[in-house]
């Protein structure tokens, strides 16, 4: 068999749906997966083809894969920074010259282990076309198991023409169970399970916090179980949102710096929180203050070597989130905290007061808030919400509501990945509305991918927050004793992004008034082509700060 026909026969055996690329490596392959109903997404970059493919994996639930000839491997690098922030599977395939050709200034070569070391959890060189099988195999293996993330695969042929044409030797084999993340729920040991009861049954006050963990694993059903058994709320992190339905009596907010006083309040105000397939990074914790370091915590987490990270009072539980809430709720005794639910209700009904005045707002130009109120409105029932990093991410995760049958994503850190992951997020579900939040800011980095969309018939739903500058950099410390320097130096030159997006032959309408948000909103998710809806905002609107004394 030749290469190209076996590891085109691979990726359908693994149950790849696309994959996404830039020229020209692979050609052949790409051109045999074809037959078996993979699609080709040719980007206008490899780092927007890695933000596609990561798009794809969040949404899919399958390993995304993006292809690179060796001259674009540090635009890919860049372009899986995202998905190893995020825990994220994405294959990313280079081309390397030959052996012979290495160190000795061959053109358009690099060192492609060192570019991909930082942001990968497996990172291996193919010297020999024969050795492909095996590689490609281990690659979906490494991308899956445990805690998920990108890997990076070096194959034999800088354009992978010699991999492609090789005659294989070995007879085919796929595993298939690879092909989906997670491959394995383990289980947690029963004793553990049982004195976490204990320790959740003798607390006053304690709190389920739900992460991106929890969301890969599909655990919200068992989290609300166990809060109702417990009588406890639930907060989620930003990548946890859409877990839990945001109209539960158990849900009290986004916790974190992208989140909301309610949750941050809660959190800081509990005994002993319990975390559920998050990290309890810097940015859910407010800088590990809420709650401080010395508070007890149990940490569930799917590797062992992520609990107790920051929280020496940890005691730690390996094991799926879904599987452990699901043990968990079989060992837990009902009880009643009326008090502790109420201080935590009244914390949230507080925040959303707040917040409805601006989701209400009558200003203009648009207030941001008034613009996630309106999209609350008019997102399907079963919407795809990718957002943007910044404030399109303290907007979206705070101030528009998601049920379960909705699906909300987010930059884990890049600024402009939203637009070509909402790409390839409609790849993974085509028959599911899919409406991405950015700014200007973020859209200016990848708006060629508009031109993607129109030729690969992605029809997306882009809107556009457009305040005509980076109006977060306007808290920086830098700019607050020179105001009129902040404006001038983080302004853009004016723009119309919906006649931008008509010139492409996309469906383009830009908002000046907040009633006309909804209907331009529906026309776009009407229209059958990829839409961008721009809607003019004022710069200097900012979201509630997430926690206040």
């Amino acid at each position: 068999m030749k290469g190209y026909e076996y590891i085109a026969k691979l990726l359908k055996e693994y149950g790849v749906g696309a994959v996404f690329y830039q020229e020209a490596y692979n050609q052949a392959i790409i051109a045999e997966a074809a037959g078996y109903g993979i699609r080709g997404i040719l980007a206008h970059s490899e780092n927007a083809a890695g933000y596609m493919a990561d798009g794809y994996a969040r949404i899919s639930g399958k390993p995304g894969v993006a292809m690179s000839q060796s001259i674009g491997s540090a635009n890919l690098a860049a372009g899986i920074h995202d998905a190893w922030l995020a825990n994220i599977p994405v294959i990313a395939l280079t081309g390397m010259k030959r052996p012979m050709f290495q160190y000795r200034n061959s053109y358009q070569e690099s060192d492609h282990q060192r570019l991909f070391s930082a942001v990968t959890k497996w990172n291996a060189l193919c010297f020999t076309a024969q050795d492909s099988p095996r590689l490609y195999r281990q690659a979906f293996r490494s991308a899956v198991s445990g805690k998920p993330g990108p890997v990076h695969l070096d194959t034999y042929g800088y354009t992978g023409a010699e991999t492609e044409q090789a005659e294989f030797s070995e007879e085919f084999f796929a595993e298939p169970l690879y092909g989906s993340y997670p491959p394995y729920r383990p289980a947690a040991e029963a004793s553990r399970i049982i004195q976490a009861a204990k320790e959740i049954e003798a607390s006053e006050k304690p709190v389920l916090v739900l992460g991106r963990g929890a969301f890969i694993s599909k655990a919200g059903e068992e989290a609300v179980k166990l809060a109702a058994r417990y009588d406890i709320p639930i907060v989620t992190t930003p990548d946890g949102k859409s877990t839990v339905d945001e109209g539960s009596e158990f849900w009290t907010g986004i916790v974190g710096y992208y989140g909301m006083d309610s949750a941050n309040r809660t959190v800081k105000d509990s005994d002993i929180v319990i975390y559920v397939g998050t990290g309890a990074s810097d940015q859910t914790t407010l800088d590990w203050t809420t709650p401080d370091t010395g508070r007890r915590v149990l940490q569930i987490d799917i590797s062992g070597d992520e609990i107790g990270k920051s929280y020496p009072n940890s005691f730690g539980i390996m094991g799926d989130a879904k599987t452990f809430l699901g043990q968990l709720l079989d060992a837990a005794q009902e009880k009643k905290r009326p008090a502790w639910r109420k201080q935590a209700a009244d914390y949230l009904n507080d925040t959303l007061r707040r917040q409805q005045k601006l989701t209400e707002s009558s200003e203009s130009p648009i207030h941001t808030g008034r613009l996630c109120g309106e999209l609350t409105k008019v997102l399907p029932k079963d919407a795809v919400l990718v957002s943007d990093t910044g404030f399109s991410a303290v907007w979206s995760s705070t101030m528009i509501r998601v049920k379960p049958s909705q699906t909300y994503i987010r930059a884990a850190g890049s600024l402009g990945w939203s637009f070509p992951a909402s790409l390839g997020a409609k790849i993974a579900a085509p028959d599911r509305p899919v409406v991405c939040f950015t700014g200007d800011g973020g859209i200016y980095y990848h708006i060629a991918e508009l031109e993607t969309a129109l030729r690969s018939g992605i029809n997306t739903v882009t809107v556009i927050n457009n305040n005509g500058m980076l109006a977060q950099c306007l808290n920086g410390a830098s700019y607050l004793k020179n105001p009129k320097l902040a404006e001038k130096s983080l302004s853009f030159s004016k723009l119309s992004f919906a006649e931008l997006a008509e010139s492409f032959g996309a469906y383009g309408q830009r908002v000046e008034t907040a009633e006309q948000i909804g209907e331009a909103v529906e026309k776009a998710l009407n229209s059958n082509r990829p839409s961008v809806v721009e809607v003019v905002t004022n710069p200097h609107g900012r979201p509630r700060p997430p926690f206040e004394e």
